[in-house]
């Protein structure tokens, strides 16, 4: 079926033309474009092809929630006989010519020879940007290189700034590709500026980012107030709008309906609840008797109990007020109602984390963007290019909207030349996240010879943009080894003797040393993180504070001496900075001199050369396999090139944690449980606490408990060696779920396991990520663990629980982790 033969009541984009026209042609094609700007219809043209040859078309999706989208537009189009969906938690018409899946469940099949892929035309491989995800992004890279060379690929990917890369490692492992890239937004993007600033009345400003594509002039007026603002007693004069009056801002100049990222599911629902304190509703008595309707609708069949349990009055208040939060501590329902009503047009106002970001297809006229940085678990970023771009593609309504508006509230971390450089930076590099895991290696052992895998791993786009960075490396590396040896003819003093050298967790506060870029810095802190790691916040000669963790400082501090360095809230304030520069000085060796500028040179050539050779030798990713290999050797996994019979369920188990759930089945650590402590120890390899600290102490007693200390020990043991072989650990196995969900196993009611840290969206997200492990359990463990495994499953599979399961939860979903504290409530100002 060709482009021009389809008659449409609008005009397709040159994109989207050159795309279909290279389907039409038989080639693969990769389309790189912004949010919301037609991809889709260039994955239907695939579609129409393949049904008109008489073949088949999978269309892959990252998470669930968006293949079950998929799912629901497509059966409309196409006719549900001729639409399947296969997600894990769903198995729908799976023999259908066109099939909805996630990537995972092609790769699986990849694997495991199904004949499923035997009549295959065209694979849908959206969201493709998602392979530099650290855990899940090797999965897509794994289809690619998997796929037979005759099936034809349409890859759909957000917009990022190096497509011609990724087109150029396509083509060498898929044969021609055509690349079509397209920059433009459907809808036009503003992005506006917002400040309140703190006189005799609170007036709110509102100022655009950019002019004539610059930067603008006014936005710098407003960081004056803020050099000294880390001093206590002294108040800027400027201030975060609140919540409020970003509403009421809104409101007033007709940017509703919008959606205001908030990256704290407890902000979320504090603003939400604000807005319903506030007694403002955006709905009108029709839209809130339509939301009434819906509500009573859809939430029939869930226990009243239950939804008492998960404070339904005040989500269900949010909602028919036109308002209402968003985030992954909502139980799916929760969140597909949110999203339909959303989608309806009876929401105008949604407080969401950045999940909504990516996924279901939610634009808005504005969206809102709470600050620039985010809380990692350790500490704060700034977002980059790529989670900038991605809030702001929400903003902007094709064919109901000319202008998409964006509007960044003021932070006094952050100042106006980074919001102006945010906005005007189209830099989203796509990075490789392929490296091989036990379970990928477990599987390349059982349908592949060695030569073949580490052809495989050699073909990957990981070690594709590691072989385009060693050559251009190799190149800079002898550049700076032919000056450092001049310049090391030519100095006169060894500047490596000044100072004593000292490991950076021997550091403390108010030393004085020198670092690996040759200046004199001043020990702020020195921070020891869980695994082992030390991080160390300085400020430098030049009036600049640096965090850096010691294993990126190549080459050991130099220890000058130790001073008095007074203590502030915050140490990244201009003025204190400077104070440190000045108790520094004495330290500095003048620049004035060749001598000096020879040393500064030198310091800087030596940490880059060592930084490159550190990137030459663990580049390979067939040498990242061989040490994999060697692991499972000495675990009793593997012997040579073939697994043994302990390591054939490797193949079976994708989980983070692979090794350690097989060494746990190997060793007999889920046998002889009931399906509650079954339950409760799997979840100890599946929950990972969030925020700050760790989860508390266990309180139980008994078999669970004994086994739960045994699977830590074990954790222990492959660590060890896992570190002599340099490969990284998963994370430490937490029992912080284990006591809620052997209650729930149990038959416990919904209100008696839920807690203050566990809300019902973490709670149904946790229990199905068990449910799934004790599914693969079940698939390869012994008889008795079997019917166990079964038994636990469905005890653990009702209630919202199993709502959720029907809806596909998307136990993938990640979000940024709230801090260890509450976020701190909002001013109150009554002027």
């Amino acid at each position: 079926m060709s482009v021009h033969d389809v008659t449409r009541d609008f005009t397709l984009d040159r994109f989207q033309l050159e795309a279909m026209e290279a389907i039409d042609a038989g080639r693969s094609v990769l389309v790189s474009a912004p949010t919301s700007s037609g991809k889709t219809l260039v994955a239907e043209h695939a579609i129409d092809s393949a049904l008109k040859a008489g073949k088949r078309t999978f269309y892959t999706t990252p998470i669930k929630a968006l293949s079950n989208q998929k799912f629901r537009d497509l059966g409309q189009r196409l006719g549900w006989d001729k639409v399947g969906l296969l997600t894990g938690d769903n198995n729908v018409n799976g023999d259908a010519p066109v099939v909805v899946m996630t990537t995972e469940v092609l790769r699986n099949m990849l694997y495991a020879g199904s004949s499923a892929v035997d009549n295959l035309g065209w694979v849908v491989l959206d969201e493709v940007h998602f392979l530099e995800d650290p855990y899940r992004g090797p999965v897509w890279e794994e289809v690619i290189l998997g796929l037979d060379r005759s099936v034809g690929v349409v890859a759909l990917s957000a917009t990022v700034s190096n497509a011609d890369e990724l087109g150029d490692w396509l083509r060498a492992v898929r044969g021609e590709i055509e690349v079509v890239v397209e920059r433009k937004r459907p809808v036009p993007l503003k992005v506006h500026y917002m400040v309140t600033e703190r006189r005799k009345y609170r007036r709110l400003h509102r100022i655009p980012v950019l002019v004539e594509d610059q930067a603008n002039p006014q936005g710098r007026r407003f960081d004056s107030e803020g050099e000294q603002g880390g001093h206590r007693g002294q108040r800027s004069v400027y201030a975060t709008p609140r919540r409020d009056e970003v509403l009421e801002e809104l409101q007033k100049q007709e940017l509703l309906p919008s959606i205001h990222f908030i990256f704290s599911r407890a902000g979320c629902d504090e603003a939400r609840d604000r807005v319903l304190q506030s007694g403002i509703s955006l709905n009108t008595p029709e839209e809130t008797a339509a939301v009434e309707a819906l509500l009573q609708e859809r939430l029939a069949r869930v226990d009243a109990d239950d939804l008492s349990a998960l404070e339904v009055d005040q989500w269900a208040a949010g909602l028919c007020r036109g308002v209402a939060s968003h985030h992954a501590g909502l139980v799916p329902l929760f969140k597909e109602i949110t999203e339909e009503l959303f989608i309806a047009g009876l929401l105008k106002m949604v407080y969401a984390t950045e999940t909504l970001a990516l996924g279901v297809n939610l634009p808005a006229r504005s969206v809102v963007i709470d600050k620039l940085t985010k809380f990692t678990g350790e500490g704060h970023e700034m977002l980059t290019p790529g989670q900038f771009t991605q809030l702001t593609g929400r903003a902007g309504r094709r064919g109901l909207d000319t202008i998409g508006h964006a509007l960044v509230l003021w932070s006094p971390f952050v100042r106006f030349p980074q919001v102006s450089g945010l906005t005007m930076s189209s830099e989203f590099v796509l990075r490789s996240a392929f490296r091989p895991t036990y379970n990928m290696v477990a599987n390349l052992m059982h349908s592949r010879s060695q030569s073949e895998a580490e052809g495989l791993l050699g073909r990957s786009f990981g070690q594709f943009q590691v072989d385009r960075q060693t050559a251009l490396s190799s190149g800079r590396q002898e550049v700076a080894e032919r000056e450092l040896k001049e310049l090391q003819a030519v100095t006169t003093r060894n500047p490596e003797k000044r100072g004593k050298a000292c490991p950076v967790a021997s550091l403390r506060p108010g030393d004085v040393v020198v670092l690996d870029d040759g200046l004199v810095h001043g020990v702020i802190s020195v921070a020891n993180r869980k695994g082992g790691r030390v991080k160390l916040r300085t400020i430098n000669e030049k009036n600049k504070m640096e965090t850096r963790e010691a294993q990126e400082i190549n080459l050991e501090p130099r220890l000058l001496d130790t001073i008095f360095i007074p203590k502030v809230p915050d140490p990244s304030v201009r003025l204190h900075r400077r104070e440190v520069a000045a108790l520094l000085s004495p330290y500095v060796r003048g620049d004035a001199s060749d001598d000096g500028k020879r040393q500064r040179r030198i310091f800087r050539l030596k940490r880059d050369i060592k930084r490159m050779q550190k990137q030459a030798e663990g580049e390979s990713l067939v040498a990242r396999m061989a040490a994999t290999t060697g692991v499972l050797e000495e675990r009793g996994l593997a012997d040579g090139w073939a697994l043994t019979a302990a390591g054939i369920p490797l193949t079976r188990i994708y989980n983070e944690a692979d090794l350690v759930v097989v060494e746990a089945l190997n060793n007999g650590l889920f046998d002889g449980l009931n399906p509650a402590e079954l339950a409760g120890v799997v979840s100890t390899l599946t929950y990972g606490h969030r925020g700050p600290g760790e989860s508390g102490p266990l309180r139980m007693n008994g078999p669970m408990a004994d086994r739960l200390h045994s699977i830590a020990a074990l954790w222990e043991e492959i660590a060890e060696v896992e570190e002599r072989y340099g490969l990284p650990s998963v994370s430490e196995p937490d029992h912080g779920f284990a006591e809620v969900i052997h209650g729930w196993a149990a038959g416990g009611d919904l209100d008696q396991v839920l807690d203050q840290e566990i809300n019902g969206g973490e709670f149904v997200r946790n229990v199905r990520l068990v449910v799934d492990l004790i599914g693969q359990l079940r698939k390869v463990g012994p008889p008795a663990l079997r019917r166990t495994a079964g038994e636990a499953i469905e005890a653990l599979e009702r209630g919202v629980v199993n709502i959720s399961a029907a809806l596909g939860t998307d136990e993938g979903e990640e979000e940024t982790p709230d801090e260890g504290e509450e976020e701190p409530p909002e001013e109150v100002d009554e002027r």
